[in-house]
């Protein structure tokens, strides 16, 4: 079957959403998911955070500023990737969305059989929901949408489930789960710039703070595997038959 035809097209996948809601988190415990199951990925961090540099061991990351050099993504679609992610800046909307609209992204993804999935990360603030709702209403079933409940702000979203997930239900989007990690193991796998992966033998984290992540790491990569929707939309195309492996204790 022709690659333009594929019923499991190559992903782009854009972080998009509010600012502090854990886009580049999310991004990272992605990239691990995706890397474990041996996708053949790359990724580009937007504004030269250098969220994404510890994943360089493992990947290729390439800063880029938007509008100025985002066109090397779309360079890349023609290369044997599974998927191509993307940590776009927060509480950019409106710019991301014209810059899709400009470089008419949808057709040039539809030609080369790829298609865009939105990893929208969400908190307990109306912002969130504004901004999705500017995107759904742009994008409509042009794209797919994978909304993360990232329950260190909240664990009802009683303003998203009031105001976003029926639009976000319409467009056959779907939704996973962030659970909270305490901050001190947070801080802790943060201040050792690995891949969240690779954590788990670090020395230089006390290991209750590395049990706490690894079971965080794991619980959301399986919100994903449990959720065909999701596998779908992530590059992960069926939902596996075996767990991936991690580095255990």
């Amino acid at each position: 079957m022709s690659p333009y035809n594929s019923p499991h097209p190559k992903r782009l996948i854009m972080s998009v959403g509010d600012s502090r809601v854990g886009k580049s988190t999310t991004i990272r415990l992605l990239i691990d998911l995706l890397y474990l199951e041996g996708k053949h990925i790359r990724a580009y961090d937007h504004d030269n955070r250098q969220k994404l540099e510890a994943y360089q061991s493992l990947i290729e990351v390439e800063s880029l500023h938007f509008n100025e050099s985002t066109d090397l993504v779309i360079e890349e679609l023609v290369n044997n990737y599974d998927a191509i992610i993307v940590d776009m800046p927060g509480q950019h909307i409106d710019k991301i969305c014209n810059y899709i609209d400009e470089v008419k992204l949808f057709k040039i993804l539809e030609k080369v059989g790829w298609r865009l999935t939105f990893l929208h990360p969400i908190s307990h603030r109306a912002d969130c929901t504004v901004y999705l709702s500017e995107l759904l209403a742009f994008a409509l079933n042009q794209a797919d949408y994978v909304i993360v409940k990232n329950q260190h702000f909240d664990v009802q979203f009683k303003t998203y489930q009031k105001l976003g997930h029926s639009q976000v239900m319409n467009l056959a989007g779907t939704e996973i789960v962030l659970k909270q990690l305490n901050k001190y193991s947070y801080e802790a796998i943060e201040t050792v710039k690995k891949p969240y992966s690779q954590i788990s033998h670090d020395i230089n984290i006390f290991s209750v703070y590395r049990t706490y992540a690894y079971k965080w790491i794991k619980s959301f990569h399986q919100s994903i595997l449990n959720n065909s929707l999701a596998c779908q939309y992530l590059g992960l195309l069926h939902q596996p038959q075996q767990e991936p492996i991690y580095d255990d204790f």
